[in-house]
């Protein structure tokens, strides 16, 4: 070798051998692998694949989708009527709606956020319209051949949900 190995271009040339190194020894294993394994290697890869969720400060539809992520997440604790959902309940929905989803409640005997009994295992919130006030397509999914529930929520301006309603 020429020079110092131990000063900065000495530790570059080695860290750009050792990824060299590191490279060709998983393209080797890689090439040589059998074709079985292929299916196997994609599924890793996708699970390795991190997912993205994003949403903007002030911005309806995220809120919807931060309420129902959050409900759901709270419908999931061992007491259906906990603290936390109720307190996701006063802070997001209008406060006469309120009142208004706990006489459907009632009346059904279902959750009215959720329009049902159990807890869904999916969700995905869409927008549909934005004006005065934004409305959302909440896809509720449950799993095992439980159904989907769509549903049309409508958030005010000042971030309050007025309406739960079956979607059209």
């Amino acid at each position: 070798m020429h020079g110092n190995t131990t000063g900065p271009r000495g530790l570059r040339r080695i860290a750009a051998i050792a990824a060299g190194l590191a490279l060709g020894l998983g393209l080797g294993v890689s090439a040589h692998a059998s074709q079985t394994d292929a299916p196997h290697r994609s599924a890793q890869a996708a699970a390795a694949t991190p997912r993205t969720v994003s949403g903007k400060t002030g911005d309806a539809l995220t809120g919807i989708a931060d309420f129902y992520g959050a409900y759901i997440d709270a419908q999931n604790g061992s007491d259906p009527a906990t603290k936390l959902m109720n307190d996701l309940r006063a802070h997001y929905l209008d406060p006469a709606f309120s009142k208004r989803l706990a006489a459907w409640e009632r009346t059904n005997h279902a959750d009215g956020v959720l329009r049902a009994q159990s807890i869904p295992a999916r969700w995905t919130v869409t927008e549909k319209s934005k004006g005065d006030s934004t409305e959302a397509l909440v896809t509720l999914t449950w799993s095992q051949g439980g159904g989907t529930v769509k549903l049309s929520v409508l958030m005010t301006p000042n971030h309050r949900i007025v309406g739960i309603s079956p979607a059209k």
